[in-house]
């Protein structure tokens, strides 16, 4: 009867429990001395690198651990020796596998780092870091398919006849994944960017998948939006140039003001306004435009500067608080609306 023998099962645990140990002190003593180190440069790739292979250390070890025990099984059992290829290819295998699990998130991790980087890059969507992973993940698939000694070429054929067939049955697919790709090329969208639809919808781009876009409103709602009916409709992007956003404040006073006086006023509130007011713009200097005889007043506009879209609504309620009591203190009159109606009386 096959057997091992006690110094093949004194080797075997010492090959084991020796692996194990060793794999967790150098990711308890190795890997924390090389955080501090990667923690000190200016580069956030490094960090990525050495916290993508800790995770897979002591696994990397226990592989070693069974390559080196498994001449010690063929030898000793007929079943494992008429099996050893096939398990050198899966331990093989696996050590591929778990190369390209690590090398995936490192790939996608550093496209995010770069695009934080530099806003001229390509900004980072959860369609571009899942299309990295996928060709790594592939190319890892090849490599355990040659492992194995299957051969590529028909099988790249068969799929590329196959994948003909799949391409007409998902063209609705196939139309959103490209119309996204086309939206992150092209660099008018970015994820952050406050935009309008075509509909008036206003919101927050947070995520260009393969299939959607997913724009978060102020009301802390969604909209899902295909990818093609983004790339084919008339967007404003708010934060494509400049993310500060100009904006008037409407207001009427009576035809008896005095217009510069009005002016002045106005002014003045607006200035201490962007002054003292967090997400104002305190470089900008706010101007008034009269633009209208109205029916019970004289219109104008009080320009201010935010810097970003969603700033300018405190800001405006502040405002039109402030200056309001500033025009009571000076006398000057906001005067209702007044619509004169005329009655004719019926014959007799």
């Amino acid at each position: 009867m096959e057997k091992l023998h006690n110094k093949h099962i004194i080797e075997i645990v010492i090959a084991i429990g020796g692996a194990i140990v060793l794999g967790w002190l150098i990711k308890k003593i190795v890997f924390p001395i090389l955080y501090k180190f990667t923690n000190k440069t200016k580069w956030k790739s490094d960090d990525l690198i050495i916290e993508s292979i800790g995770k897979w250390v002591i696994f990397w070890f226990l592989l070693a651990a069974f390559a080196y025990i498994t001449p010690i099984f063929t030898e000793t059992f007929s079943y494992a020796s008429k099996h050893a290829v096939v398990i050198k290819r899966i331990i093989i295998s696996l050590y591929i596998f778990s190369i390209s699990v690590v090398t995936a998130r490192v790939v996608a991790g550093l496209l995010q780092i770069r695009s934080e980087k530099d806003d001229n890059i390509v900004p980072t969507t959860s369609i571009l870091g899942n299309i990295a992973k996928a060709i790594v993940y592939v190319i890892g698939f090849i490599f355990i398919l040659q492992t194995f000694g299957v051969a590529i070429a028909p099988l790249v054929t068969a799929l590329g006849v196959g994948g003909i067939a799949v391409a007409l049955a998902l063209q609705p697919t196939l139309s959103n994944l490209f119309a996204g790709l086309q939206l992150i090329s092209s660099g008018k969208f970015n994820t952050g960017d406050f935009v309008q639809l075509e509909s008036g919808q206003k919101g927050f781009i947070r995520d260009i998948s393969w299939r959607h876009t997913t724009i978060e409103t102020s009301q802390n709602n969604v909209i899902i939006v295909p990818n093609s009916k983004m790339a084919n409709s008339i967007i404003e992007n708010f934060f494509l140039i400049d993310k500060k956003i100009t904006f008037s404040v409407l207001v009427g006073v009576g035809y008896e003001s005095n217009l510069d006086k009005v002016e002045k006023i106005s002014i003045e509130v607006a200035k201490d306004i962007l002054q003292n007011q967090f997400g104002s713009n305190k470089e900008f200097e706010p101007f008034v435009r009269f633009y209208n005889f109205g029916a019970s007043s004289i219109d104008l506009k009080i320009f201010l500067q935010v810097m970003e879209y969603a700033d300018q609504f405190a800001i405006t309620s502040t405002f039109i608080k402030l200056l309001h009591k500033r025009y009571q203190e000076e006398g000057i009159n906001i005067p209702f609306p007044i619509r004169t109606i005329h009655m004719n009386k019926p014959a007799e």
